[in-house]
């Protein structure tokens, strides 16, 4: 099923001047998420927010929840809009530098149709760097290269997909040298992979990307722990080494599959997406975000904003005074380059939302 809307990023990224440079300054900027409901509870902004850019961010969720896809639209963003940025703590960008590292070797995404431009539908898909790591030893050399060739101008975002894809060398000549044999192999799966992914190489990584342009995205999957009665029941690979050295761990999950009906038949062209910030280092805690994902489009921002003001069934919309249906709004404000309009309405009821729960409390130290 064809998805007849313009393009998603170059519509979703037009509302703002640019997601790096706030109206004033600030100790941390941040790169568009392809969503304005995602960039607030990511970092607390709208237009101008989305994931923490130089820092470390992990994309967490079970398979089909939209990880590797929101990884592609901040990916989209950096390629299309970040060059010559200017930014108020990085050197402006002469040049961008995307690796995306596919341990998994699957893309089946139609990257031109979803995020090459109009000019030239392939740009996109030759302008960025695709790797395939095999081992973790393998990925944690190619990613301290880079760091450590990193020249100033350059803003460099590198993404692991998944790092549960990655086996460690240790593992890797084991099972080639019982396929040799026609063996079992030998030895304890995993144990080479968790003692390479200890804090230290985490924290290694941190001290090689600190004050550089340089922003690591870790997709990773979601495990049952075996034998837990209480607290969390569900984990993944990184565990501690993770949640102490990111700056954003979102955790995705399917909310429904969206579904229409044509000549007879049920097809699902979409899923809704619920995105939880387990852990958030540069805004509130805690925050939620519902998007829609649309298959061969992307993250539906005005979709998604439009759920979130009006409800997700609602069928009649009234705007401005106008009733519309669903579908019918949706085209009617990229008709109209009403992103910008709507997106200040979804800024203005979080923000409301977040003012009525500060504590109405005298200052503990004021005059």
């Amino acid at each position: 099923m064809k998805i007849t809307r313009e393009g998603n990023i170059a519509k979703a990224i037009d509302q703002v001047k640019a997601a790096s440079m706030p109206a004033e300054e600030s100790p941390v900027e941040f790169i568009h998420s392809g969503s304005i409901l995602l960039n607030l509870a990511a970092s607390g902004k709208g237009r101008n927010g989305g994931w923490a850019r130089g820092r470390i961010v992990n994309f967490v969720g079970d398979g089909s929840s939209g990880k590797t896809l929101l990884a592609l639209e901040m990916t989209a963003y950096m390629f299309h809009k970040m060059p010559g940025n200017k930014s108020h703590n990085f050197p402006p960008v002469g040049k961008v530098r995307i690796i995306f590292d596919n341990s998994e070797g699957v893309m089946d995404f139609d990257l031109d149709q979803m995020y090459g431009s109009k000019k030239d539908p392939t740009d996109f898909r030759k302008g960025v760097i695709w790797e395939c790591s095999r081992t973790v030893e393998e990925f944690g050399r190619k990613f301290a290269r880079e760091a450590m060739n990193h020249k100033e101008g350059t803003c460099l975002l590198y993404v692991i997909d998944s790092l549960d894809a990655l086996s460690s060398e240790a593992g890797q000549e084991r099972f080639e040298e019982a396929a040799k044999k026609d063996k079992a192999e030998d030895g304890t799966y995993g144990t080479e992979k968790a003692k390479y992914l200890s804090a230290s190489f985490f924290s290694n990584i941190c001290s090689l990307i600190k004050g550089k342009d340089i922003t690591l995205v870790v997709i990773s999957q979601i495990r049952m722990k075996i034998g837990i009665s209480f607290g969390e029941k569900y984990g993944r690979t990184g565990g501690k080494a993770l949640d102490f050295y990111t700056h954003a761990v979102p955790w995705l999950s399917e909310i429904e599959k969206l579904k229409k009906t044509f000549r007879g038949e049920d097809r699902v062209y979409g899923i809704r997406v619920l995105v939880k910030l387990k852990r958030n280092k540069v805004a509130k805690p805690f925050r939620e975000a519902e998007i829609i994902i649309l298959f061969d489009y992307g993250v539906d921002d005005v979709g998604s904003s439009i759920a979130y003001l009006y409800g997700p069934k609602v069928k009649t919309i009234d705007w401005d005074g106008v009733e519309y249906g669903r579908a019918e709004l949706i085209n009617y404000i990229e008709q109209n380059n009403l992103q910008d309009e709507l997106a200040k309405k979804v800024e203005k009821w979080w923000n409301e939302i977040e003012d009525n729960l500060k504590p109405n409390r005298i200052s503990k130290y004021g005059d």
